[in-house]
């Protein structure tokens, strides 16, 4: 296993809108911390998250919580997706059958270079140099 994990959208909503997984997401993201290990998400995937909470909880204060929840978590690395990450995923697109955002994350995996992803979807199985980290 490396040192840096890609976080997936799912991870963080788990524990957001309290669902069934949302206990093992926390302990997951701690044992990271613990662990010393790199966790690394995009700012779309942060956005997506936001908008889920507001949509699904339609409290300010969810969203704010879900923002300091992002703000606050020691290991966790924001990075923007560049332009080149936006072409290549619509490359994954094609060749994988994923949608956009899911491809996204893959190509961000792919130009960090980075093969473990937390992620509650098992498409990502089949992905060729992706290791699913099952939650």
């Amino acid at each position: 296993m490396g040192k840096e994990v890609f976080i997936d959208a799912n991870v963080f909503l788990e524990i957001f809108l309290k669902d069934s997984k949302s206990e093992e997401c926390k302990v997951f993201l701690n044992s990271l911390q613990e662990q010393n290990r790199q966790a690394l998400t995009t700012d779309f995937i942060m956005y997506s998250c936001i908008l889920q909470v507001q949509n699904k909880l339609k409290s300010a204060n969810f969203i704010k919580n879900a923002v300091i929840f992002f703000n606050s978590y020691s290991n966790l690395k924001i990075i923007r997706p560049a332009i080149d990450d936006v072409f290549d995923a619509i490359g994954i697109i094609e060749k994988e059958k994923l949608d956009f955002d899911d491809s996204l994350v893959v190509a961000c995996m792919r130009n960090y270079g980075i093969n473990d992803l937390a992620s509650l979807d098992r498409h990502f199985d089949k992905v060729k140099n992706i290791e699913r980290i099952k939650l």
